[in-house]
């Protein structure tokens, strides 16, 4: 039985949005995510094509992507096909799985959609997941627009139903959040799944001495496959003329088509490539441009390089995003323009919960040492209340290290350390009981917004995070509402008072809604007493709030900006800000 897709012909999906549709198009029927920008708009447009097309799904957010991982592995171990989706950091914390699940293979097509940020826009690296792919040794593709993408989730499906192997599509920003017309006629079956996973110890459960043996097998599948992607190479090669060359993939194929740069020949799955194949092209051509974001992935499995003009001869960028123009002036023997550092920081939202909780933070501790996280919160670097970022969970963690840094040195510096509610779930869990274990003399401040606001407001697991502090073996443990400053500093001076004479770490649960996802009501705005204010600029530059300006010698409140969350009148040392 099948169902006729019921999307028109042509729709103007997004790059995830193409991704997604063509997944449950293609058979995808668990799909699994952590949010992170700019992947997060697949999971709830894939749910969201499936409640359209009346077709039954599972899976959803899950606590961090190496769950995601493995859950959407072992329904295609049952015969179910799966997805799983993230951001290029989060690969990271999926590699344990990756690597593993390249050996053992799979049964249903396993699809894993890696979207990277070259640039980077809104994340710690600008690492290429196709070296993750290659590291892995399992193919990917690298779609150069929406409609590629849409088309190479099906050329992936089929490839990980071949050969029974992980198979990684890999856009990147500029494909993942841009729009194109996608030609769409595909049907969406409604047949009824079956749970069919058969016992195999010798592969799902592998090993040493089995786990040599399907490493073998994997490299035997690496061969097929790279000869399968020598055909739709070579089809194209037959076609070009002259001694120059210009191979190109993902966005970067785009650009080079809309600059005219010919000839051109599309790699759409940029690992495995076929040895014997790169050779030919070697010997062919006198010069080849290998155009591909961000790595030199392509490049580095030429067996000869001396014609090559790419990243590793120089004549690409190690680093950054390559554009349109800058490709332009590349291939014309130009140095692009250099990247300038324009002073636009990001700030916190007006009447967001965290700044009054780094503004204590600061204020409570001005000598003390401030690990911070990833997300929105990072923010607090504005305010002089974050001094490292790392990655997921490191917070905590190097408020350990930090911790037993100063013991080693007989010194002693408060160490308050803040994390965001959905990334403690994701990764702040098992160092918080490093930090019990270690006996960390530092204070954990959970900013709890009820959100994972920074990549679009995703909801957070529904945990009690006073018990599930407690299991973890923390014996003083506060909560404070953010907007009550005078509440939050009493707490907060507690926690450090009790953390410096016990030796052990303490935590403080700071909750207040996310003002752009969360159910948090509009207070009265205040004003400014211009006959108290002395323009000591602390509201607008050191509490650093968005919704208050200088004018005319004084701080005024911009009432369209102000949520009224009052925490300026509390921090006011003149007193001249009124309700």
């Amino acid at each position: 039985m099948c169902r006729q897709n019921t999307l028109k012909k042509s729709e103007f999906l997004l790059g995830n949005e193409a991704i997604a549709v063509a997944a449950l198009c293609a058979g995808v029927r668990f799909a699994a995510s952590y949010p992170g920008t700019p992947s997060s708009e697949i999971l709830p447009a894939f749910f969201k094509a499936a409640q359209s097309f009346g077709v039954k799904a599972e899976g959803g957010w899950m606590i961090n992507e190496k769950v995601a991982f493995e859950a959407a592995l072992s329904a295609s171990w049952s015969g179910i096909p799966a997805m799983v989706s993230m951001k290029q950091v989060g690969l990271n914390v999926a590699t344990d799985p990756l690597m593993s699940a390249a050996y053992t293979g799979t049964k249903a097509p396993f699809i894993i959609v890696s979207v990277d940020d070259p640039g980077p826009h809104s994340s710690q690296t600008e690492q290429d997941s196709r070296f993750h792919a290659m590291f892995a040794k399992i193919p990917v593709f690298d779609p150069s627009s929406p409609e590629d993408a849409f088309n190479m989730v099906f050329k992936a499906f089929n490839l990980s139903r071949e050969f029974e192997i992980p198979v990684m599509i890999r856009p990147v920003l500029r494909v993942a959040h841009s729009r194109e017309s996608v030609e769409s006629s595909f049907a969406v079956s409604s047949q009824k799944l079956n749970f069919n996973f058969i016992k195999e110890p010798g592969r799902w459960a592998a090993t040493p001495k089995f786990r040599y043996k399907l490493h073998r097998e994997l490299n035997e599948k690496l061969k097929s496959i790279a000869k399968a992607n020598s055909r739709q190479i070579r089809s194209q090669l037959e076609k070009v003329e002259g001694d120059r060359l210009f191979i190109a993939s993902g966005a970067m194929f785009s650009y080079a088509w809309d600059l005219g740069l010919s000839p051109l020949i599309k790699i759409e799955m940029p690992y495995p490539l076929e040895q014997e194949l790169l050779k030919e092209i070697t010997e062919r051509f006198k010069e080849i441009w290998i155009l591909e974001e961000t790595y030199p992935v392509i490049e580095i499995q030429f067996p000869e390089r001396e014609k090559i003009r790419g990243r590793l001869s120089g004549h690409i960028p190690l680093e950054g995003e390559i554009d349109l123009e800058k490709l332009s002036s590349i291939v014309k023997g130009k140095k692009p323009a250099v990247f300038s550092f324009e002073d636009k920081k990001p700030r916190l939202c007006p009447g967001c919960g965290h700044r009054p909780a780094f503004y204590a933070i600061r204020k409570l501790f001005p000598q003390g040492i401030y690990p911070g996280d990833i997300g929105c919160y990072t923010l607090g670097v504005n305010l002089k209340a974050v001094d490292t970022c790392l990655c997921m969970g490191a917070a905590v963690s190097m408020g350990v290290g930090f911790s037993k840094a100063l013991e080693l040195a007989g010194s002693e510096k408060p160490v308050i350390a803040t994390i965001g509610d959905s990334t403690f779930l994701h990764a702040g869990i098992p160092p918080l009981i490093e930090a019990v274990e270690k006996k960390a003399k530092m204070v954990l401040v959970i900013l709890d917004n009820r959100t994972t606001a920074m990549t679009g407001g995703q909801p957070v697991h529904r945990v009690d995070f006073r018990k599930l502090i407690e299991g973890c073996g923390v014996k003083k443990i506060e909560e404070a509402y953010a907007y009550d400053f005078e509440e939050l500093c009493k707490k907060l001076k507690g926690c450090w008072e009790y953390s410096a004479q016990n030796g052990e770490v303490s935590v403080l649960i700071c909750r207040s809604p996310c003002v752009i996802y969360g159910k948090a009501e509009r207070g009265s705005i205040p004003y400014v007493d211009p006959d108290l204010c002395v323009n000591c600029g602390i509201c607008y530059e050191r509490f650093e709030c968005p919704a208050i300006i200088e004018e005319a010698g004084k701080a005024k409140i911009i009432e369209e900006f102000c949520t009224g969350c009052g925490v300026c009148r509390d921090i006011c040392p003149k007193k001249a800000i009124k309700s």
